[in-house]
């Protein structure tokens, strides 16, 4: 059994101008996915695109927005809704007061992933080496 508290997650966290993620399971877990607490920060809008990752996501606190760039559409995000990316589709989330959402990707992130300029994160070997960007 993995038990991890909030403190755990900090210690993982990656902290940006725009986010914070606090990574609560990697791919050293054995979970097959990775679970993160992320918060955006108030007035920001993120540019994302996981091509090498799944992504699903549900809000649970805080009010944003999702657009949908590669499939089109734009859905409001209030605790309580998800939306998944089984598509690799191109995306803008953003929130005007703050929003946190919990993350699931598969494959697991490593650990010390952050997007690129495209907004992707770079599928990593175990220690930490790209395979594919």
């Amino acid at each position: 059994m993995i038990i991890r508290t909030h403190k755990d997650a900090e210690d993982n966290a990656i902290d940006e101008e725009k986010f914070i993620s606090r990574r609560y399971t990697l791919r050293k877990d054995g979970m097959g996915h990775s679970l993160h607490e992320t918060t955006i920060k108030p007035g920001q809008a993120l540019h994302m695109w996981y091509r090498n990752h799944k992504e699903s996501v549900i809000c649970i606190e805080g009010r944003g927005q999702i657009e949908d760039l590669t499939e089109g559409g734009k859905w409001d995000l209030e605790p309580g809704v998800m939306y998944a990316l089984d598509k690799n589709q191109q995306h803008i989330l953003s929130s005007e007061k703050g929003m946190t959402v919990l993350c699931v990707f598969t494959p697991a992130l490593v650990g010390p992933e952050d997007h690129d300029e495209q907004g992707s994160y770079p599928l990593l070997d175990d220690d930490g080496s790209v395979l594919q960007r």
